[in-house]
């Protein structure tokens, strides 16, 4: 939303609540909780608000549609997203967290910056998915109760203002973000559970067929016949598997291999290059001091020369 959009909204009577004003000059998070609650005309804020509701009853319209938050619900509202609340006459808490993008990484206020960075990861998913999914949100009981304490936990850092707060308030919010995503992804993450069950004990029996045979001349083709599953397949389950692509995790484990052996004077660094499943010495040197910024003959000279 633009400043022409803004100041248009603004002249129709539509509110906007301004992070300038709303929050600390130096501090772009707030946090904060209402043991009562008002019904507020169409608005719109520039920063991301979560409410949290531990009491109470209230209509919340985002867009054309309307929610019923009652206990136990979180809504989350993206910046420049127009919502309403109606209050009813009745007691209510609510905790409130409200931040600026910026609060979770400093890149998001700079326009030119690349979005491909992996704090973004936690606000894409509110940004550009549809809004429904977070405009009411319950958890399970022991969810709920960890939500509870996590945002009064982060409303007395907020208030308390103790040494690094900031730290551990950000800290906080990132869980907080964290624990909502995979709520709304429930599908997501329990068919991302059934697929590891699926595949433990294969991935389990590659790995230890890896470390086993690393010194040999392993190649993708083996590993593939031993899990017995198509190439494609494997290279993704492995990469889902350890992090890693199958050519990156052998070289990491071979080099790591090399490490202890070199720490053998019976070991020339030619026998280690070789007994690591490396098979061209060059190669091996070349690519150990890319992993470790020195020789492997610097390597074992400072190794075997450590003060005991």
């Amino acid at each position: 939303m633009n400043k022409s959009d803004i100041d248009q909204l603004t002249r129709a009577g539509v509110i906007y609540f301004n992070s300038k004003l709303e929050m600390l000059e130096d501090l772009h998070c707030k946090l904060y909780r209402m043991d009562s609650l008002v019904s507020l005309s169409t608005h719109f804020h520039d920063y991301f608000q979560i409410w949290y509701v531990s009491k109470g009853e209230f209509l919340h319209t985002f867009g054309s549609r309307q929610y019923r938050i009652k206990k136990g619900d979180l809504f989350l509202v993206p910046p420049f997203k127009l919502h309403r609340i109606q209050a009813f006459e009745e007691e209510a808490e609510i905790f409130g967290c409200e931040f600026m993008p910026a609060f979770i990484n400093e890149r998001f206020d700079d326009p030119s910056a690349d979005r491909a960075f992996f704090d973004a990861n936690y606000l894409k998913h509110f940004l550009h998915s549809d809004s429904s999914a977070h405009s009411q949100i319950a958890f399970d009981g022991v969810t709920d109760g960890k939500i509870r304490a996590l945002l009064q936990d982060m409303l007395h850092e907020y208030e308390e203002r103790a040494p690094f707060f900031q730290i551990v308030l950000k800290a906080n919010l990132l869980q907080l973000l964290s624990m909502i995503i995979r709520q709304v992804n429930g599908e997501m993450v329990r068919a991302g559970f059934q697929k590891i069950e699926r595949y433990r004990d294969t991935m389990n029996q590659v790995v230890e067929y890896i470390e086993r045979n690393a010194h040999e001349d392993i190649k993708l083709e083996h590993v593939c016949a031993v899990s017995n599953l198509s190439k494609p397949t494997f290279c993704r389950l492995f990469k889902e598997w350890t992090g890693k692509t199958f050519n990156r995790y052998l070289v990491d484990l071979r080099i790591s291999n090399a490490l202890v052996l070199l720490q053998r004077p019976s070991m020339s660094v030619t026998d280690v290059c070789y007994a690591t499943g490396f098979n061209e010495l060059a190669y091996f040197c070349r690519i150990f001091k890319k992993y470790t910024g020195i020789s492997p003959n610097q390597y074992r000279k400072q190794a075997t020369n450590k003060p005991v």
